[in-house]
């Protein structure tokens, strides 16, 4: 994975979950983490889309198919 290094300090009992998790999705702690953080990135904004979708008039069922159509997208671009 390229990118920037840096630093990050966790506890013991959080590198050991760490540890596992990555190794049971098979990658290593810093692919890991990059697509936790890639994924809640995703997750806020889908929340504040549908949010914007809701102030904007749009019943929850019509945002919640937005939503549905916006995953959809973005998981046929990965």
């Amino acid at each position: 994975m390229a990118g920037r290094k840096t630093s990050v300090s966790f506890d013991e009992e959080t590198l050991e979950i760490l540890a596992r998790r990555a190794e049971e999705d098979g990658l290593d702690r810093s692919a890991y983490l990059a697509r936790l953080v890639r994924r809640d990135d995703h997750r806020r904004r889908l929340a504040a889309d549908s949010a914007t979708l809701n102030a904007a008039g749009h019943t929850p069922d019509r945002a919640s198919a937005v939503t549905a159509a916006l995953i959809a997208q973005r998981r046929t671009a990965s």
